[in-house]
C-alpha cells in the first residue's frame, strides 16, 4: 500500500479507504486508485487481512456500526406476519450484537424518505451493509444504488438488485408437507396457491407439489388450483372437481375467506408457510430466526471481505425447513439434511 501510496501521491490511509470502498472518498478517487493497485499487481496478504478482521471483530463489541434493515410493509399487517418478517428481525438482532454491530431498522414510508434519499442516508451515517427481509409484491423491484453496500436478501422475492440472499428450501419444504399429509392418512392432497404466491417462490412449492403427486395412483392424483382472482365460487367449483380430502396452502386469507366455506369433504388444512398464531393447524416451519441470523452472517462476511455493491456471481444460501404439527410450538421432526 505505500507503493501505491508514493504512485498516486497520497497517504497510505487513502489507500486503504479506497481499496475498501469507503464512502468518504470520491468513487473516482477509489476507483482511480484501484487501477493504480491492480497495475502494480497488488494482492492482500490474507493472513494480515485475518488479523485485521479479528481486531475489527473485537474492537466493535464496544463500538458497534450499524447495519440497515429495511422494512418495506407498513400498512400490511397480514404480509408482515405471513412472511415471518418480525422473527426474522428478532434473530437478525440477536446475531449483530453478538458479532459488535447493530441492527437500525429503516422504514421509509413512515418516515415519508425516497429509496434515492436513503441511499444517500446509509451513506452519510456510516452503514457498511443492509438486510431486505421479504418484500411485498410492489416492491419487488427497488430502485437502491447497492454500490457502495455489503448487502443480502432474505427469501425470494426481492428481483432486483441483484444481492446475495439467504432462503428457506422452498422445494423441500413442499415436498415435506406433502409428505406429512400423506402420512396423516389423508389420500386426495391438493393445493391451493395465489398467482402472487407462486411468481414470490419462483414455482418451487408447485413443482414439489406434481414431483410427488405424479408418483401416485391416478386415483390419488389432484390437480392444484392458482387463484389469479379471489373468488370463492372458483374454489367451490375445484373442492368440488378434485375432492381433496386436504389442502396445502400458503395464504391466510384463503384459509379465512374462501375455504372454510368450502370445507366440503376437506379434513385438513397444511401450511406451506406457518405463521404465528396458526396452532391449529400443522404446517411448515422455516425457522425465521436463524434466517435473520444467517443474513447477518452473511452481510458481515462481506465486509471483512471489502466487498461492496452487486456481485457478479450471487449466492444463495438455503436452509431446509421442519414440519410443526398442530397445536404445538416446537418442530415435530429433525430438519432434513
Amino acid at each position: 500500500m505505500r507503493d501505491i501510496a508514493r504512485e498516486v501521491g497520497v497517504s497510505v490511509s487513502t489507500v486503504s479507504k479506497a481499496l475498501r470502498d469507503d464512502p468518504s472518498l470520491p468513487e473516482s478517487r477509489c476507483r482511480g486508485i484501484q487501477q493504480t493497485a491492480r497495475r502494480l499487481g497488488y494482492r492482500p496478504n490474507p493472513l494480515v487481512a485475518t488479523l485485521m478482521a479479528q481486531l475489527h471483530h473485537h474492537r466493535r463489541r464496544d463500538d458497534p456500526h450499524q447495519i440497515a434493515w429495511l422494512d418495506l410493509w407498513e400498512g400490511d399487517p397480514v404480509g408482515f406476519t405471513t412472511f415471518n418478517v418480525g422473527p426474522s428481525l428478532e434473530g437478525a438482532r440477536e446475531r449483530a450484537i453478538e458479532l459488535g454491530y447493530h441492527i437500525e431498522v429503516y422504514r421509509p414510508a413512515v418516515e415519508h424518505i425516497t429509496f434515492a434519499h436513503l441511499t444517500r442516508v446509509l451513506a452519510t451515517r456510516g452503514h457498511w451493509g443492509i438486510i431486505v427481509p421479504p418484500v411485498p409484491d410492489r416492491h419487488q423491484k427497488l430502485p437502491l444504488d447497492m454500490k457502495r453496500l455489503a448487502a443480502v436478501t432474505i427469501g425470494t422475492s426481492l428481483k432486483s438488485p441483484i444481492i446475495h440472499r439467504v432462503s428457506p428450501n422452498h422445494f423441500q419444504a413442499g415436498l415435506l408437507a406433502f409428505k406429512k399429509m400423506r402420512g396423516m392418512g389423508f389420500r386426495r392432497v391438493g393445493m391451493l396457491l395465489t398467482a402472487s404466491m407462486n411468481a414470490r417462490v419462483g414455482g418451487t412449492w408447485l413443482g414439489a407439489f406434481l414431483s410427488a403427486n405424479a408418483g401416485l395412483p391416478p386415483a390419488e392424483q389432484t390437480t392444484p388450483l392458482i387463484l389469479g382472482l379471489k373468488t370463492s365460487g372458483t374454489v367451490a367449483s375445484w373442492v368440488a372437481r378434485e375432492r381433496p380430502d386436504a389442502v396445502l396452502l400458503a395464504d391466510s386469507t384463503l384459509a379465512d375467506e374462501w375455504l372454510h366455506q368450502t370445507r366440503r369433504g376437506v379434513r385438513s388444512i397444511g401450511w406451506l408457510i406457518r405463521p404465528p398464531g396458526r396452532n391449529a393447524y400443522s404446517g411448515v416451519d422455516y425457522d425465521p430466526e436463524h434466517l435473520g441470523r444467517l443474513a447477518v452472517d452473511v452481510v458481515v462476511g462481506q465486509i471483512h471481505r471489502n466487498e461492496r455493491g452487486s456481485p457478479t456471481i450471487p449466492h444463495t444460501t438455503v436452509i431446509d425447513a421442519s414440519w410443526r404439527d398442530r397445536n404445538t410450538s416446537t418442530a415435530s421432526t429433525k430438519r432434513c439434511s
